[in-house]
């Protein structure tokens, strides 16, 4: 699970650099609002995350990570699928299938001990 939350993290921060809507990427409206850092570091720390040793750690960070993603897009998140450009469903998509992995990702770490 842990390659899976570092791969789902590293999809959505490719995401933030592709165009999003109308050829404009998420991290081109960061001249507009300082919440673009925010979402770019909510996938870029679970991806570090997961190479550690510990599978709870990259559980629980990848939970708050994706988490927050999910938070902030809300259900703008299936906006982004359906009307988005390839930048926006990655994102979409490294939030969902991200925060489901790191949920898993407990699962597996609780079965270990």
């Amino acid at each position: 699970m842990r390659k899976a939350i570092a791969l789902f993290g590293v999809i959505g921060l490719v995401g933030c650099f592709l165009p999003m809507v109308a050829g404009l990427s998420w991290f081109g409206f960061r001249e507009f609002d300082s919440v673009v850092y925010l979402v770019m570091a909510g996938f870029l720390i679970p991806a570090i995350a997961a190479f550690t040793d510990k599978t709870a750690v990259a559980a629980t960070i990848g939970t708050l990570g994706f988490g927050y993603i999910l938070a902030k897009f809300r259900l703008s998140t299936l906006d982004l699928f359906v009307d988005g450009s390839i930048g926006g469903k990655l994102m979409a998509v490294a939030a969902v299938a991200g925060f489901i992995c790191s949920l898993c990702a407990f699962a597996e770490a609780k079965q270990r001990r």
